[in-house]
């Protein structure tokens, strides 16, 4: 029993290989996705929102030091 093999496993060092490439295509497809996003930039009314945010920020730490 001790010399028996797992099923598929003479195979073992195929799968890895595979399992490398299907990493690679992974890997390339999110580092595209991901490169797009950043190109996009943030859009103007996010902008504003956290410019107003940062205000309000500043205006409640002057009124608490007084």
């Amino acid at each position: 029993m001790d010399n028996e093999k797992a099923p598929g496993s003479d195979h073992a060092g195929e799968d890895a290989g595979k399992t490398g490439i299907v990493d690679e295509k992974i890997g390339s497809r999110l580092k595209s996705y991901y490169d797009s996003i950043v190109d996009e930039g943030t859009p103007a009314h996010l902008l504003d929102l956290l410019e107003r945010l940062h205000e309000a920020e500043l205006k409640a730490t002057k009124s608490d030091r007084q």
